[in-house]
């Protein structure tokens, strides 16, 4: 799912940034829910907002596949690239973690 978004992005098809972008977030997504099983926190995290449907772990899932995509991106393989393009990716990349570990998890 996340590599048919990026790569309808012209940016994300120059030097396989859509193959970056993929394994960088599905790694930080796989990353926190290991670290939530391995500590028992999925329990206690899995607690719904009262006006929206999400909890606490699906905004984690999110963030986490935020902050590695910023990190393969941005410190890895485009250091040179504009920082807009970079949190624009990363921001697609949670925003569809988020929605995934919502809808599926």
């Amino acid at each position: 799912m996340f590599i048919v978004l990026f790569f309808g992005w012209k940016w994300s098809k120059i030097h396989f940034r859509f193959a970056v972008t993929a394994l960088s977030t599905f790694l930080g997504y796989t990353a926190w829910n290991l670290l939530q099983n391995a500590t028992g926190a999925d329990s206690v995290l899995n607690i719904d907002w009262q006006f929206l449907p999400v909890s606490w772990s699906d905004v984690g899932s999110g963030v986490v596949a935020f902050v590695a995509t910023i990190i393969a991106l941005g410190l890895l393989t485009d250091r040179d690239e504009k920082a807009w393009r970079v949190i624009g990716a990363a921001g697609i990349a949670g925003l569809l973690s988020t929605l995934v570990d919502l809808f599926f998890l």
